[in-house]
């Protein structure tokens, strides 16, 4: 079973905004990740604007690493929820994606992304994501099967780790050698302007 505003082999990867924008910008994160979290906080209303004023469609992708590393499986879990959001709509999917990692669990080896209670009660702070549909589909882990096959699909990439932003497959810098979220919305969108 594949969401709504998907694209990809095999329907694999969220999207928001319009396909058929002259631009796509992909954003690689990974739920559990604390970086991708500093960099969402910075940088997920400035990207969505983009995207609302038509200028690109935004993919988004998703890591499990977490799940293998340290253990559990709230990368998925998560994932499979904003899977449900999306049915919902793409501006419920894009804020519950921006709450979820405003609450995100820590430290990451609290897995309490993989409790469904969690899940929907990160869902009330969205307005219009909660409904008997929605929260059907996170309890049942509708999409946790597909959740999968999408944070599969992250190692086709060949990125060493998350948070990535790419415009137009060219690199957007948005963290240091380190690893540290480096970026701001005045960087962000004079990258996007000068690639």
């Amino acid at each position: 079973m594949t969401p709504a505003n998907t694209t990809g082999k095999e329907g694999t990867t969220l999207y928001y905004g319009d396909l058929s924008a002259p631009h796509v910008l992909q954003v690689f994160l990974e739920m559990r990740d604390r970086a991708s979290a500093r960099m969402a906080k910075t940088l997920l209303d400035t990207i969505r604007q983009g995207a609302d004023d038509g200028k690109y469609a935004v993919k988004f992708h998703f890591a499990g690493t977490m799940d293998d590393t340290v253990g559990g499986n709230g990368d998925q879990r998560a994932l499979s929820a904003l899977a449900a959001a999306s049915d919902e709509g793409q501006k419920q999917f894009v804020e519950y994606l921006g709450a979820l990692f405003d609450h995100q669990p820590f430290p990451p080896g609290d897995d309490k992304f993989s409790q469904g209670s969690v899940l929907l009660s990160v869902a009330g702070d969205v307005d219009g994501l909660r409904s008997d549909d929605f929260d059907r589909k996170v309890s049942d882990e509708t999409y946790l099967t597909w959740a999968g096959e999408s944070i599969a699909t992250f190692e086709t990439f060949g990125l060493p780790g998350t948070p990535a932003v790419w415009y137009d497959k060219e690199n957007i810098p948005v963290t240091t050698v380190e690893g540290e979220v480096d970026t701001d919305p005045q960087k962000f969108l004079a990258a996007i302007k000068t690639s």
